[in-house]
């Protein structure tokens, strides 16, 4: 049956529904269902109840009519016979003979009364729904009833003529005794026959009533047949739109599971138009508009860090697009000697060489969670801190300064490859500066052209230290505020009092070495010289000075800072600095 239905396109229309029309009219096709039968049986049994109330009402009258007149007319006979009795000539006892004459009337009145009502019974069992056998014993009935009205008409006069005196018969007995006595034979007669027509009638509405019985007892079978039809079709009904409407909603759960993981190639039949397919159809757009995103987070992820574009396409953009102010690290590094370098090489060999310094800088970067911020030709500029990167993002920002300068000696490696020169391949460095405090995060530009990034004097002071480098030959150079929170995890030398241009108030910087437990020993005694020397030096001890960077230039020959500060002594030691200098150095470059 399902399958029929479904050949028809049943389910196929049911879509067309929607879901309130689906169970309303489930509901109204079983309240019908019910209703019919319920009618059905109604009328079935009024029918059968009206057949049998028509058999009670009539049949019994009937009965009860003929017995009545067979009684009384037995009472007739009786009075009749003793009326005959005391009046005869061997009695003669008047009285008597009055009495049962009397009686002989009121039973003749009482047969006359029977008989008419018997005949109103009969013609209202003909008005009733009868069989044809009914029918017919009804019509002897009827013609019984009237042949013993009149043989009683006939009977009653003869009685009447008898209680005359008349003509004696050859046997003794009188014409007119004889003439009763033939009408009385007759009327017993007639209402033998009338009893043997009711009792055959009654036979057959016995039969009709057995008959009646069965017949509730079918329609009894036929209204529970019907119910269970009903009950069977509701539930194919009810099956087969539970099938339609459950297949789209599996359909939409797995869709929502391969949504969920991570999966957005879903499609959905949308052949529905109730609330499943319109649903269906709201999924749909959903899964395109993530796809949108998704293709729109790949695009800018190819041109910003994915957590910044999560975070403008997400909740917080408007939070981020106000601007916040957060502590962060800010890290810059630049390409040492980039313009020497690029004259040498072919614009071809340029751009691939910038391409994989790049990616070999921005590796460490986002090995330890930084967000790369904006490449400025070979420069990098990126941050560490809140909301996108862990809780020690100036510890973050110092490994990944000290593991870009690993990156660089693997790229020093594939030059000669990457440039196609077997000799002559440049030196590669890069300088870093680190600088942790406040900045500004936020987005900038006009209404058509916006820039998310960091703003503020920590940004100025990164960009000073990794220019600073040059001055004293360094590659990492980090601030006072960088430095305190990594200091139990970094090896650091204090390089100088530094003013950096266009500031007048002085901040101290430090070389950052390497991690503590992984620094070479020459290392240590290196910076433990410098110290010393910057400690003379500051104090105006020219020649403690001299001596201890000597040292430094022992211990590691082409020390950048050592050099530098020899030759600040030697400056010093023709044109001293003014009083009050305290050592703080005034940075006149960028």
């Amino acid at each position: 049956m399902a399958q029929a239905f479904a050949a028809r396109g049943g389910p196929r229309r049911l879509g067309r529904f929607t879901i309130t029309r689906k169970f309303v009219g489930l509901s109204v096709i079983l309240l019908a269902t019910m209703l019919a039968a319920a009618i059905y049986a109604f009328f079935q049994a009024a029918s059968i109840d009206r057949e049998a109330k028509v058999l009670v009402e009539a049949l019994e009258p009937l009965k009860q009519e003929i017995a009545s007149i067979v009684q009384a007319t037995a009472e007739e006979e009786l009075a009749s016979e003793r009326a005959l009795r005391y009046g005869g000539p061997q009695v003669r006892d008047t009285a008597r003979h009055g009495e049962q004459l009397a009686r002989f009337e009121t039973y003749n009145r009482e047969i006359d009364a029977r008989l008419a009502a018997l005949t109103r019974h009969i013609r209202a069992y003909e008005d009733a729904e009868i069989s044809t056998e009914a029918a017919v014993a009804l019509g002897r009935l009827q013609l019984e009833s009237e042949t013993v009205r009149r043989e009683h008409a006939t009977y009653r006069a003869a009685v009447r003529a008898f209680l005359a005196p008349g003509p004696v018969a050859i046997d003794g007995t009188s014409l007119r005794e004889s003439e009763a006595i033939d009408s009385e034979k007759r009327v017993l007669s007639a209402l033998e026959r009338m009893s043997g027509e009711a009792a055959a009638l009654a036979k057959k509405d016995e039969a009709r009533l057995a008959g009646l019985e069965r017949r509730s007892f079918i329609v009894s079978v036929e209204n529970l047949g019907l119910a269970i039809f009903g009950f069977v079709a509701g539930s194919v009904i009810s099956l087969l739109l539970t099938r339609r409407m459950l297949t789209p909603v599996r359909s939409l759960i797995a869709g929502a599971e391969e949504v969920g993981r991570g999966n957005l190639d879903v499609t959905l039949p949308t052949t529905q138009t109730d609330e499943i397919g319109q649903l269906s159809h709201a999924f749909l757009d959903m899964v395109e508009e993530l796809r949108t995103k998704a293709a729109m987070r790949t695009t800018f992820s190819s041109y910003m860090d994915p957590r910044v574009v999560d975070r403008l396409l997400g909740a917080g953009r408007a939070e981020l697009e106000a601007g916040e102010k957060r502590e962060m690290t800010v890290y810059f590094s630049d390409l040492q000697n980039f313009s020497t370098i690029a004259e040498t090489l072919t614009p071809t060999a340029l751009v691939r060489l910038i391409n994989r310094y790049l990616a070999y800088a921005g590796e460490p970067i986002a090995r330890y969670q930084g967000v790369i911020d904006k490449y400025i030709g070979d420069a990098v500029m990126a941050y560490w801190g809140a909301p996108f990167s862990s809780d020690e993002p100036a510890l973050s920002a110092c490994r990944a300064a000290l593991g870009q300068r690993q990156q660089l000696a693997m790229l020093q490696k594939e030059l000669p490859e990457l440039l196609g020169l077997r000799r002559g391949a440049p030196k590669i460095a890069a300088r870093i500066g680190l600088a942790t405090g406040d900045v500004v995060l936020g987005s900038i530009g006009s209404l058509t052209s916006k820039n998310f990034t960091i703003m503020g004097d920590t940004v100025n002071i990164a960009s000073r230290l990794e220019g600073a480098n040059k001055a004293y030959g360094t590659l990492i150079l980090a601030d006072e505020a960088t430095v305190i929170q990594v200091r139990n995890r970094i090896e650091v030398r204090e390089i100088d009092l530094l003013a950096p241009a266009g500031k007048t108030e002085a901040m101290r910087v430090f070389e950052l070495i390497g991690e503590i437990g992984a620094v070479p020993p020459e290392q240590i005694e290196l910076r433990d010289a410098f110290e010393a020397g910057l400690a003379a030096y500051r104090a105006g001890d020219w020649d403690g000075a001299e001596a201890r960077f000597g040292e430094c230039l022992r211990i590691v020959p082409d020390d950048g800072p050592a050099t530098t500060f020899l030759g600040r002594v030697a400056s010093f030691r023709s044109a001293a600095p003014a009083d009050g200098w305290g050592g703080v150095w005034q940075s006149v470059t960028k």
